[in-house]
């Protein structure tokens, strides 16, 4: 029994760093399978306009009528759903660019206070080579941060420095800040006195996602965007900064529990090392430091502590 136990978390530790073992293993088990077909194209124009329902709900200051929550939730919902929709087409003109298939994005409505949990692409073809995927991993964030650079200045030049509520109105959500939002606020406000806050604008509270997401994407494990670009850069080092960023989350956790549930989902879905390709091409100064950019957007645009309540 207790060998069996050994070997269980043995298989499965060589899956979560992506050993070509475990991969071979994984791929003899699905080779009964029929590679499945696309989704219709009715299937992601109707996830679309879902999404834009439920991000524009989400954005509404007002719900008076149906009219009312139209107008003032339309800001927020085109702005968020062009930048995710930004990232995620970057990501397909990339593959389709270096003959990887891939489908359109598939938008995720989710009824919360943004609306959606984002969009994803599937890869449905290997990427064989270092530069297919630095550029597929690297298109897609480098494009939704440029577009959620845009959003954050022009949303914060139009928000407001108001009075906290007084404390014992209820509890009150105060969202965390990355070193470059911080970087635009402080540019474009000054200092925020003590008791004060910024009552974010729709354009800049969905540049803040855009950079929360954008983050995100750039962490170095697995599935990740900044798994694919890191490997391109690093090879198989990739599997240490993997575990490091892993190890990482669990201290954050202990700070903010939000950070658990990407804690799951990075041991059931996304692992922590890359698949290994067998490409030794050397990429060029230009996609190192494109590379390496996307690396140092990661740092200033994640936030630790997204959101606490006071």
């Amino acid at each position: 029994m207790i060998k069996k136990i050994i070997a269980f978390f043995s298989a499965y530790l060589s899956l979560l760093n992506m050993n070509p073992e475990a991969l071979e293993s994984r791929r003899t088990r699905q080779t009964s399978h029929k590679e499945s077909k696309n989704s219709p194209l009715s299937i992601h124009i109707l996830l679309f306009i879902i999404t834009i329902a439920t991000t524009t709900i989400a954005g509404s200051q007002s719900a008076n009528n149906i009219w009312d929550i139209i107008v003032s939730g339309l800001p927020f919902s085109i702005t968020i759903m062009l930048i995710l929709l930004s990232h995620e087409m970057g990501h397909y003109l990339a593959a389709r660019h270096f003959g990887v298939k891939a489908t359109l994005p598939y938008f995720i409505p989710f009824p919360s206070i943004i609306g959606t949990m984002g969009a994803v692409i599937k890869i449905k073809s290997p990427i064989k080579e270092k530069r297919a995927l630095l550029y597929i991993g690297a298109l897609g964030p480098i494009v939704g941060f440029i577009l959620s650079i845009a959003a954050t200045v022009i949303g914060i030049y139009l928000s407001d420095i108001k009075p906290l509520p007084a404390v014992g109105n209820g509890l009150i959500p105060i969202f965390g800040d990355s070193i470059l939002f911080s970087f635009i606020t402080r540019m474009i406000h000054g200092e925020i006195p003590a008791g004060y806050d910024i009552y974010l604008s729709s354009y800049a509270w969905a540049g803040w996602i855009g950079f929360l997401v954008t983050s995100l994407n750039l962490m170095p494990m697995g599935q990740l965007d900044g798994s694919h670009i890191l490997y391109a850069l690093i090879g198989r080092k990739q599997l240490f900064f993997g575990w490091i960023t892993f190890f990482g989350l669990i201290i954050l956790s202990f700070i903010w529990p939000g950070w658990i549930l990407w804690i799951i989902i990075s041991l059931f879905f996304l692992m922590i090392g890359h698949p290994p390709i067998e490409d030794d091409m050397s990429l060029s100064l230009g996609e190192k430091i494109i590379g390496w950019g996307c690396i140092a957007i990661l740092i200033t645009t994640f936030i630790p502590v997204p959101v606490k309540l006071i």
